[in-house]
């Protein structure tokens, strides 16, 4: 029966108290998506059913259109999609399925004048009804038992195709001339079950046990049926649910027999029509192509609809002979959408456990065909599944998963005949998305970094990591405070990944494309970090032979929602280079329509409404598989070409996803490990550091004044390992600036640059670092707003001073690589973290609050001196960083307003905007620019000049782009305490807050 939707009252706060009910019952045991608790059953389909979900999506295919000129364009693709499989070598042969197609054209053409619509609704006849057994008000509130149906008709020939949807409140079982149909467990969606075999011409009789199954408060119940039958000579009949019905309350002997005497039964009484009573439109029985194709075409010319399936019959038989299709199994997982109360689809939400849902399934199908043989090779018990990999050799399964009555992820392998199960992670973390490397390591993403995402306290972090092949000695691979998104290896050997950051950069639109060596070393950009579009290039594979690469375009707050797309690194590294969008049907998610929008192919046709299309695998520049969201919001497994052409290969129970062949592979090259790795567990010994080199800094920047540049700063972003688990402020909890959501910063060295433009200096290992280039007076004249970093024993060289991250510099002859890399020189405090009140307020306090302290009449001077300001935030810190503040409560127009001279990360930009993303011109921002630093230490301001060491502190305080705490005013906020933290399977400190070292 119909139930309300559970309404659970809060007293926490609201982000603390929804991601808490998820948590809470997920560790307890307890899932909170109970429905999809069961592993649903894995059973192939039969000839008949194969052939139904064939056609059914093949009507899908049609979007609607008229099926005459819809079969006209199908026959001209099948031919374009012929010829281009005729220039491959070896050419498949396809002189039989060109013929049949110029068969079909002929008798499309004879029929061309027939009517021809997708949207005739079918005979007013046709219409079923809700019935039941006559007791009572069944739309109300029946007794909770089960009642028995017959329907006796004619059928005047034999049967070419006949079709049979039910459903019932809140069960059925289906017999057709004495013979089970099957069964159906739901009211909400219509079985459909093809039953021409079943079907004889003369009478025949269609039997159905229904149950009304007991409910907490009131009960309705109902029957609705509707048989569809092709005979052999077009004509069309239908059986509907009505008053015709014969129904009975007792279970009889042999009643779903066709010799059963119903004379006695009791005509069945109408409880509503379609549409109506408690039930509303159930899916299934509606004419909109998107819900129910078989209904919205059941209008059209029977004989026009045959040809149609004809062609793509044929056309799905030509694209199944492509060469490329060197296998007939492949591997995937079916698995129910993330469920959560916080946005479950968000690209850094969906993959937690908290959101996981069970009943998913790792399965292999044997034979590319709806109806080839499903095998499940896990789970064991109720749990659920991200993307798997398989071995080189095609034997062994790699594989994460999360049982139900755990809070996490783990890893798992097994052999591809479903033997040999091993567990080979195992912790309170969520690790995800493993895949082989060549020299047998394992290569994942993980949350033990336990660093939060900075506007998300709730959302963790999955980065890279590295184990053995038994699961042992895991490193953090990865110096991202965000999310690293799954890992691929690429042809050459690295591995490629899409990141997300916003080191001073807005937060939304920056999850592109990286690439890292197989030991972490190497970390390089790949595609789009000054780029818009689309917005997050995720789960990108290489296609073969080639350097390009496929990925899905998904949405920073829609994972699912994605468009396929392909970038060229040859061709650029940022928008419009490059890219070209592969499905033209859909535009990339949740950003603006770009400039330009180039199409992988301008031959690109559209065959279905999709909606989002996800981890395509390529095979060829052409040909890839791909999950693509269509009928019922469900993602199915498809073959596409780059054209369009696509063909149905499995629809799962839930979403078909993370497709791969199974068969042998090429492993791509070993690379050399470089790294000196520091041991784990008790065998840990101290990081070694890398070494950073450049032979010029300024190389690449024209409107940099070579002769202004004395030193290079090193800055350190803090992983945030701290977390309130509720916002505190905007989206951040707790808050560092009001210019973005920070991380704590803090300056390691300020290195000497040498008169020719080189450097060569240490730096710690797994580390978040940036570069800032500075004068004699240490006032930054450039800054990097992305990160890099090293893994111990790295040495690694950049050329100039431009983000590229790309290219690698020869180490040729620079005064600083004549000499041993310099060891670190930090300023005089130290490595302290970088806030307000110790960095800027101590200046202010001895050199302006004794003449700007609020006590001048008139609006003409700042006030300077500390004092309470807005939330967590005081002033004069507000009125200092001004414009810059996201959102500033403190208004414009007042003295002082802005003079720190901070970017405006997120206050003077829209989210799609590109000039958000660029490089900054050197010698625009930051204390080079600021009027504060400017006052300070000129003189010419009432003759007040700061101290060096004063100045110097200010100056940090101004580059570090303004944060109002560092990690010691957050230590002091003290740990977070609410009711149920204690259940969270990580719990969220801040005083105490761990320092997880990396590698």
């Amino acid at each position: 029966m119909p139930r309300q939707p559970l309404s659970v009252p809060t007293r926490r706060p609201a982000a603390v108290a929804l991601v808490l009910a998820a948590l809470t019952s997920a560790v307890s045991g307890q899932p909170s998506h109970a429905d999809g608790l069961a592993t649903p059953e894995t059973r192939s389909l039969t000839v008949s059913e194969a052939e139904l979900v064939l056609r059914r999506d093949w009507l899908f295919q049609a979007q609607g259109e008229p099926l005459g000129p819809r079969t006209a364009q199908e026959l001209q693709w099948a031919r374009e999609l012929a010829a281009r499989l005729g220039r491959r070598q070896p050419a498949p042969d396809l002189a039989a399925e060109l013929r049949e197609l110029d068969a079909l054209e002929e008798r499309l053409g004879q029929l061309r004048d027939a009517p021809a619509s997708a949207t005739v609704p079918a005979a007013a006849d046709a219409a079923p009804n809700w019935i039941w057994y006559p007791e009572g008000n069944a739309t109300q509130d029946v007794p909770a038992e089960p009642r028995f149906f017959r329907r006796r008709f004619e059928l005047p020939a034999e049967v070419r195709a006949a079709e049979l949807r039910v459903a019932a409140d809140d069960a059925c079982e289906v017999f057709l001339n004495g013979q089970s149909v099957g069964a159906h467990q739901t009211w909400q969606r219509t079985a459909v079950f093809a039953v021409e075999a079943l079907l004889k011409a003369g009478e025949n009789v269609l039997a159905v046990q229904a149950e009304n199954r007991p409910a907490p408060s009131k009960n309705p119940a109902g029957l609705i049926v509707r048989l569809a039958v092709t005979l052999a000579d077009g004509r069309q009949r239908v059986v509907v649910s009505d008053g015709a019905w014969r129904a009975a309350k007792e279970l009889q002997p042999q009643w779903d027999q066709p010799a059963f005497a119903d004379n006695g039964w009791t005509p069945a009484a109408i409880a509503a029509p379609f549409g109506g009573g408690p039930w509303g439109k159930i899916a299934g029985l509606g004419a909109d192509v998107q819900s129910d194709p078989v209904a919205a075409y059941a209008g059209e010319s029977s004989a026009v609809r045959e040809i149609y399936f004809s062609v793509r019959q044929i056309k799905r038989r030509i694209l199944f002979k492509n060469p490329v299709l060197d296998f007939t199994q492949v591997l995937f997982i079916d698995q129910p959408l993330p469920q959560g109360p916080i946005n479950p689809e968000h690209e850094a939400i969906h993959r937690m456990g908290i959101t996981a849902v069970p009943g998913g399934r790792l399965l292999v199908l044997d034979g590319l065909h709806p109806g080839g043989r499903a095998r499940q090779l896990a789970p064991d018990q109720p749990g659920s599944f991200w993307r798997p990999d398989l071995s080189f050799d095609g034997r062994r399964v790699l594989f994460c998963f999360k049982p139900h009555d755990e809070p996490s992820f783990h890893l798992y392998e097994m052999n591809l005949d479903g033997t040999g199960l091993r567990q080979l992670t195992a912790s309170e973390y969520d690790d995800v998305d493993p895949i082989y490397l060549p020299d047998g390591h394992i290569l994942f993403t993980t949350t033990r970094g336990n660093s939060y995402v900075r506007c998300g306290p709730f959302i963790y972090s999955y980065i890279l990591a590295r184990c053995d092949a038994d699961g042992g000695n895991v490193y953090l691979i990865s110096y991202n405070g965000e999310p690293d998104f799954v890992p691929a290896l690429l042809n050459d050997g690295r591995v490629i990944y899409s990141r997300w950051e916003y080191t001073d950069k807005p937060l939304w639109r920056l999850q592109k494309l990286w690439t890292t060596n197989q030991d972490g070393t190497g970390t390089a950009h790949f595609w789009g970090n000054q780029s818009v579009w689309p917005d997050h290039l995720s789960e990108p594979r290489p296609i073969p032979g080639s350097r390009r690469v496929m990925f899905s375009g998904v949405g920073h707050h829609d994972w699912w929602s994605g468009s396929i797309g392909i970038v060229d690194p040859d061709q650029g590294r940022d928008w419009p280079h490059g890219l070209t969008k592969v499905t033209a049907d859909l535009r990339w998610p949740e950003v603006s329509l770009p400039p330009e929008d180039r199409p992988e192919s301008a031959d690109y046709h559209a065959a279905g409404r999709f909606t989002g299309y996800k981890t395509a695998y390529p095979l060829s520049e052409q040909d890839f598989l791909v999950s693509a969201r269509g009928l019922d919001s469900r993602f199915r497994l498809y073959l596409m070409d780059v054209e369009g052409n696509r063909d149905l290969i499995y629809e799962g129970v839930h979403n078909v996803w993370h497709a791969l062949p199974v068969k042998p592979r090429p492993a791509p090259p070993r690379q050399p490990d470089r790294v000196v790795w520091p041991g784990t567990g008790r065998d840990r010994r101290p990081v070694e550091p890398g070494v950073f080199f450049s032979a010029d800094v300024c190389q690449g920047v024209h409107d940099l004044p070579r002769d202004l540049v004395r030193y290079l700063r090193v800055f350190q972003l803090d992983y945030k390992t701290y977390s309130t688990w509720n916002k505190s402020y905007r989206h951040s909890g707790p808050a560092v600036s009001i210019i973005q959501e920070e991380g704590v910063k803090r300056i390691l060295s300020e290195v000497p640059v040498q008169a020719d433009g080189s450097v060569h200096f240490q730096a710690p290992a797994g580390r978040a670092l940036f570069f800032q280039l500075l004068d004699a007076d240490r006032r930054c004249v450039h800054t990097m707003r992305s990160f890099t970093g090293l893994m111990p024993g790295e040495q690694r060289g950049c050329v100039g001073c431009h983000e590229g991250h790309s290219t690698a510099p020869p180490r040729h002859s620079g005064l600083a690589l004549q000499q041993p890399p310099a060891e670190l020189s930090p300023p005089p405090w130290g490595d302290e973290s970088i806030s307000f009140e110790r960095f800027a307020q101590p200046v202010l306090n001895r050199y302006c609050v004794g003449c700007h302290q609020g006590q001048e009449p008139g609006p003409a001077e700042p006030n300077l001196a500390l004092r309470s300001g807005h939330n967590v935030f005081k002033e004069p810190y507000l009125t200092l960083v001004g414009p810059a503040g996201w959102g500033n409560p403190v208004g414009g127009g007042r003295p002082g307003y802005g003079i720190a001279g901070a970017i405006p990360v997120e206050s003077q930009y829209g989210q799609n905007d590109p000039s958000a993303l660029m490089t900054l011109r050197p010698l625009q921002d930051l204390s080079f620019r600021s009027r504060l630093v400017a006052l300070a230490a000129g003189g010419e301001h009432y003759g007040v000049r700061a101290d060096p060491l004063s100045l110097h502190r200010l100056i940090a305080w101004v580059d570090a782009c303004c944060p109002f705490l560092g990690e010691e005013e957050l230590r002091a906020l003290g740990d977070p305490d609410f009711p149920g933290i204690e259940q969270l399977p990580i719990r969220p400190r801040v005083a105490t807050a761990p320092i997880i070292e990396r590698p």
